[in-house]
């Protein structure tokens, strides 16, 4: 059972009968097959025998002669396998007989399992009957801790686990993943949606889905079929299909996405300082500087562009990011479309929380904690660092690494602090303003009427959308996207009235008066992420940086601080933002700790 605020879970009698129903014949085998039984109910509990604070032991005939065969596996189970050292109160009752006539010896078991603090597990129905609370259990001793349980981290995880070291990822949240959430319908418990990122390539992305490949996760394409709908900065609203030019001022559009493609495409995204010193402005003066400011499609374009990618304005933006960001992603093309290239090609059809989730599941159990929030990282002597939690909890390591978004990096008090250069990039670094609504339907009723799925406006609330529907679980829905200075102004309004807002706009982009509007208005289900609300997150799909950071703070965003080195998708030389990039962030950093190891 589990008890209150305060975690505290009491186990039944745990005795020595094995799966099979057979039993171990003598005093010391039972000990030992009864305790590893405890160990399974504290683990299902989702504690540890760390969490312990009181032993109870009943023996059969107890006899002193017969102490170390007891002292020994309990010793074992408190102190050797998890790298703590536990010494809770214990009890030892002698009996005539148990309940069952073969038992010989019982153990049962209180744990407090600290704050809200509780390891991560794969069975999700047994993470809905945990509950949370607060008390501080004694330091753990591992190689590596992990700061961040996004694909960064658990891919640093996983890395440092097969090269044979032992890793605590500690996760703030009450789910791993970071910005991926996969989430079951309401109305359809058989089907799910993406509340977070969604989209993969077997091409420009091989290591996330070789790792989709490796754990047997089937992928399916983007639905690409139809026409898409366009509402221009005036109003206007245009159906065309994906290639054809929305109005008269696409001439002045398409040099602009020209030239963005062309200076992407020249950026060295290894090298920082290489890119034009006299280009290296907000996207709002580069704009200026080709000439193209006066032009009002091009401003709206540029705008919807900066909110799309990377969630905030052209005036926040340094065009050497933005332009780094294109590049690193397979340049303009890739970043905008779909099919073989594009960055929308695939999606997996459980979820891209099944690859996060079959990453830590390679993990020995107990090594993903989550509602672990960091409050401090002290480096003392040369392989040794101090990472303390919310609730207290600290965990001595030699190496550590901070797997977060550069924003949050605040959160963390630093012993000895962050050098002044990391300081200054981390609070310049803004994060995305993003907003993810899911609108599910009974039918694909956009297909029918020939529409592939896709909304654009340069207005709002509505920024773009995409079809991510799942026939064969009869799950159709539609992805919507409120970025930048849209959602800021959209997040102002109360949650039924930010729902009402997009509904509506939807309804307008299909005609208000056609049969379309009320099909539009008819959902059966909604869903929505605010990410710039997620607490620890902050924002998405990334974090950017203003003029002239990127030259200046290039190389200082990777740089190791002592014991300290740095992961996360804003660390990515390639697919900043995506799960590519988080990936490789995260084996990148698990390389440079292993070779200093």
């Amino acid at each position: 059972s589990i008890e209150g605020s305060g975690r505290t879970i009491r186990t039944s009698g745990q005795v020595a009968q094995r799966g099979d129903g057979t039993w171990p014949p003598s005093v010391a085998e039972q000990i030992q097959q009864a305790i590893a039984n405890l160990e399974k109910v504290l683990n299902a509990a989702g504690a540890f025998p760390r969490d312990i604070v009181h032993l109870r032991f009943y023996v059969v005939d107890w006899d002193l002669s017969a102490a170390n065969d007891l002292v020994a596996p309990v010793l074992a189970l408190l102190r050797d396998k998890y790298g703590s050292v536990n010494k809770p109160l214990t009890t030892l009752i002698p009996v005539s007989k148990l309940a069952f006539p073969e038992a010989k010896f019982e153990i049962e078991a209180i744990a407090s399992a600290g704050n809200a603090s509780r390891p991560w597990i794969a069975d999700r129905d047994m993470i809905q009957k945990l509950s949370s609370g607060a008390i501080s259990v004694p330091t753990v001793e591992t190689d590596v801790v992990v700061v961040g349980g996004g694909f960064s981290g658990i891919m640093a995880a996983y890395e440092l686990n097969q090269a044979g070291y032992s890793v605590t990822v500690l996760e703030a949240k009450h789910r791993i993943g970071g910005r991926s959430r996969t989430q079951r319908l309401r109305t359809n418990p058989n089907a799910i949606v993406e509340l977070g990122a969604t989209w993969i390539n077997k091409k420009t992305q091989p290591t996330i889905y070789a790792l989709a490949q490796k754990f047997g996760l089937e992928t399916e394409a983007q639905y690409t079929e139809g026409d898409q709908i366009y509402q221009g900065y005036d109003g206007r609203i245009y159906r065309c299909n994906m290639d054809q030019a929305h109005n008269e001022n696409t001439p002045h559009v398409q040099k602009f996405t020209l030239l963005v493609a062309e200076a992407a495409e020249k950026c060295n995204i290894r090298i920082f300082d290489e890119f034009p010193e006299e280009e290296d402005v907000t996207m709002a003066e580069w704009v200026a500087q080709k000439g193209l400011a006066d032009n009002p499609a091009v401003n709206a374009t540029c705008r919807f562009l900066c909110s799309a990618v990377v969630g905030r304005e052209p005036e926040d933006i340094g065009a050497h990011y933005f332009l780094d960001y294109i590049k690193s992603c397979y340049g303009y093309m890739s970043v905008v479309s779909e099919g073989d290239e594009g960055a929308q090609s695939l999606k997996i059809k459980t979820g891209t929380s099944s690859i996060v989730d079959a990453l830590a599941n390679t993990l020995p159990s107990g090594s993903v904690m989550l509602h672990s929030p960091v409050d401090s990282i002290s480096q003392y002597a040369k392989n040794e660092v101090h990472v303390t939690t919310s609730s207290g909890t600290t965990y001595k390591a030699k190496k550590v690494i901070i797997a977060i978004p550069t924003n949050t990096y605040t959160n963390i008090q630093f012993t000895p602090p962050l050098p002044s250069t990391k300081k200054a990039l981390v609070t310049r670094t803004k994060p995305g303003v993003y907003a993810k609504a899911i609108l599910t339907y009974s039918s694909p009723w956009w297909r029918e009427a020939g529409l592939v799925g896709k909304f654009e406006s340069v207005i709002g609330p509505i920024c773009f959308s995409w079809d991510i529907s799942d026939l064969s679980k009869k799950q159709y829905s539609l992805a919507i996207f409120v970025a930048g200075r849209v959602a800021t102004e959209w997040h102002k309004l109360d949650e039924l009235a930010r729902e009402e807002a997009i509904i509506d706009h939807l309804a307008t982009l299909v005609g208000e008066n056609s049969s379309l509007a009320a099909k539009a208005r008819n959902i059966v289900e909604f869903n929505m992420v605010e990410w710039t609300k997620e607490e620890y997150i902050g924002g998405a799909p990334t974090s950017v940086l203003g003029p002239g950071m990127l030259r200046k703070f290039g190389t200082v965003l990777r740089e190791p601080m002592g014991n300290i080195h740095f992961g996360g998708g804003e660390t990515a030389f390639e697919w900043k933002g995506y799960m590519e990039g988080a990936i490789t962030a995260g084996q990148r950093a698990a390389k440079e700790v292993a070779n200093e190891l």
